[in-house]
């Protein structure tokens, strides 16, 4: 079975007639934008008569420019997750950038133009084009209220190309190039990071323990580098949120997820209370492994020994995920059975390809494109049914304006570990006798991974933005952060002296320019899809068609609203508290069963 993604569907090639066509339009579109807004929306305009032309003429070009933009910057983002080493890629987002810039410049204009605009809502009545994406305008509306005059607004723009960019893609290609030697049964396999710490899962403790040695080894040789990154990176950041008059970038991160900081803060507490529970799994887990002590960290993923450590084909992965998918709806199902047969899906695990799971949806062409590196292991199968949980959300969107394509990141994560969570429930039940304390305990990991290294990750991040303001910090200062913020998450139950302090290093997130704090959105999924799950088992048919309307709604709501849809509120840790209480009640079963 195909383990390679198909490309050629969307471009033959960087120089096919069709990808340079559209490049072609594309730039002229974008151009056709600038110039267009510098025209008509000059001060005035705000009539009644000349509003509401105005805001269906931008609204339609700015559609059309989208439609190709992200068709071409799709491309290059797919052909460099795969090769870090693609000039060409590298060479094409350079330009799709400069490409954006002039787009970027019209709509700082129209954003500017719709904040003085006091008859929105009002003229919204009037079009139903408007209409359906009125969500979108009143946001942009807001968010305008952060924007700089358009001069400072292009500036920022041109320069994060040669800044916080280029220090993200300096870091990609960087970690995509680290080789280590692994010497496993007397042969020596030249191996990459993302390889290194797939390794975590593998059944053999020595292994385990030596790829986690050289993923240390490996992020120390790139530290200096990696903390010049970070620093930029991060530091940028920091500027641009003072400049755009947001208190920090957590608060520009919660703003463009459409979350309220009582809902991060609510969750955060339900966390906190909740770590012992987690404490306690991994003190059982040590004890299982045959420790008296606290558990080595380079053993937190070790799958326990048994049958479920055995490898799984990738045909056999496609057909636990299709039929438990199926499961829940048909609809899902085929989905699943779609992308598998037409190749959206690169799983081969190669040197030079990003270290993470990843799914970029091509909303123009109503497609995705996932990746992963699949080495057969149970987590590897949860990381496709992940990954195809985001491009299920995105097909149920497909149709809308491209401006209501874009919704926001904790329900994206809501959305793909809820489809984790069907899959698990599908691999416990196909376990062969005497596997299911290993398969639970698979799920407790993942949970553990999404609860509490990523509580950890939060922490550090948190205190990484409130250090840079007062300069660059180095390695030392890095490691420091890192370690303290892992202590703090893992509590006792793990070994600190274990925990190498690296970690910054191979988490790609911190380096990824505007998309800060990519951690606390993956608890929200996490513990969201718990409550939810636990109602659709509750509720059943019901459900399904419940879920897929909150799906739907996802592009054009807030979170709140989003969960108001499934009667959830979200301001109180109540139901925080609720979810993991469930998971704790799991921790209690296999605590007892081991």
């Amino acid at each position: 079975m195909e383990m390679t993604w198909e490309l050629e569907s969307l471009y033959p090639s960087f120089g096919s007639e069709k990808y340079r066509e559209n490049q072609t339009r594309a730039s002229a579109l974008a151009q056709d934008l600038k110039e267009w807004t510098a025209q008509h929306l000059q001060e005035g305009g705000h009539s009644r008569a000349e509003a509401l032309p105005t805001l269906e003429t931008y609204l339609t070009r700015y559609d059309a420019y989208r439609s190709i933009y992200l068709c071409l910057l799709s491309y290059a983002e797919l052909r460099f997750s795969i090769n870090g080493s693609d000039d060409e890629a590298m060479n094409a987002m350079d330009e799709l950038e400069q490409m954006e810039a002039v787009a970027e410049q019209a709509h700082i204009a129209f954003g500017k133009w719709l904040a003085e605009l006091e008859n929105l809502e009002s003229l919204a009545v009037e079009s139903a084009y408007v209409r359906s994406q009125l969500f979108y305008l009143q946001g942009l509306r807001q968010q305008s209220t952060h924007r700089l005059g358009k001069e400072a607004e292009t500036a920022i723009t041109l320069m994060q190309s040669t800044g916080s960019k280029a220090w993200g893609r300096l870091y990609m290609r960087t970690i995509s190039s680290l080789r280590q030697d692994l010497v496993i049964g007397g042969k020596t396999q030249s191996v990459g990071l993302s390889d290194l710490r797939n390794l975590a899962y593998d059944g053999e403790a020595v292994v385990r323990k030596k790829a986690y040695e050289l993923e240390q080894e490996a992020c120390a040789s790139v530290a200096e580098l990696s903390a010049a990154c970070i620093n930029g990176v991060c530091g940028e950041a920091i500027a641009i949120c003072g400049l755009r008059g947001y208190a920090s970038p957590l608060d520009k991160v919660l703003e463009s997820s459409r979350m309220e900081r009582g809902t991060l803060e609510a969750m955060m507490t339900a966390i906190r209370e909740g770590l012992p529970a987690f404490h306690r799994y991994y003190r059982t887990k040590a004890r299982l492994l045959g420790y008296s002590g606290a558990l080595p960290f380079h053993d937190v993923f070790a799958p326990l020994e048994g049958k479920a450590s055995a490898l799984i084909s990738y045909s056999a992965a496609k057909d636990i995920i299709v039929s438990g998918f199926h499961r829940f709806s048909a609809e899902l199902g085929r989905f699943a059975d779609r992308a598998f047969l037409r190749r959206w899906i690169d799983a081969e695990p190669r040197a030079d390809k990003g270290g993470f799971g990843m799914c970029v949806d091509i909303f123009p062409i109503g497609e995705s494109r996932i990746m992963t590196s699949f080495n057969g292991h149970y987590i590897d199968v949860s990381v496709l049914a992940h990954e195809l949980g985001h491009a299920y959300h995105s097909s149920c969107l497909i149709g809308q304006p491209m401006v209501n394509t874009d919704y926001p990141v904790p329900l994206a994560e809501t959305a793909s570990i809820f489809c984790e969570s069907l899959i698990q429930q599908e691999l416990l039940e196909l376990a062969p006798k005497g596997a299911s304390l290993a398969l639970l305990e698979r799920t407790l990991s993942d949970a553990g991974y999404y609860i509490v290294d990523f509580y950890a990750r939060y922490l550090f991040e948190s205190r990484l933005y409130e250090r840079r303001q007062f300069g660059t910090l180095s390695v030392q200062e890095l490691n420091s952060l890192m370690h303290e913020a892992m202590v703090e998450a893992y509590g006792n139950s793990v070994d600190a002296a274990s925990i190498h302090p690296y970690q910054w290093i191979s988490k790609a997130g911190y380096y990824m320019a505007g998309n800060e704090f990519l951690n606390f959105p993956y608890s929200f999924g996490l513990l969201f899809s718990k409550g939810l799950y636990a109602r659709y088992k509750k509720h059943g048919g019901d459900f399904v068609q419940r879920y897929r309307t909150f799906l739907e709604a996802s592009g054009y709501t807030t979170v709140a609203e989003a969960a108001r849809l499934m009667d959830v509120e979200l301001d109180s840790p109540a139901f925080w508290r609720e979810a993991m209480a469930l998971l704790a009640e799991e921790i209690g079963a296999f605590a007892d069963e081991a």
